[in-house]
């Protein structure tokens, strides 16, 4: 995940096996994909570029991408 603005970036490195995925993790295979569906469209919810920035995290987790938020901006900051 990242916090920074970016260019056009469409690759998804690592999803290419959910199953792999689920197997070196606690997740099932459906849930692997559950989880990268969402990560896809919260993505894609303020700027369409594959990527997570702090907007669409906050817009994620608190409904709110324009007011400042303590938990949002020392996560970004990491």
């Amino acid at each position: 995940m990242g916090c920074f603005q970016s260019t056009s970036r469409k690759q998804f490195p690592g999803h290419e096996d959910p199953v792999i995925l689920a197997s070196q993790t606690a997740f099932s295979v459906s849930e692997v994909e559950a989880l990268f569906e969402l990560f896809k469209s919260i993505s894609s919810s303020v700027i369409d570029d594959g990527l997570m920035n702090k907007e669409e995290f906050q817009l994620a987790l608190f409904k709110n991408r324009k007011k400042e938020n303590l938990f949002a901006k020392r996560f970004c900051s990491l």
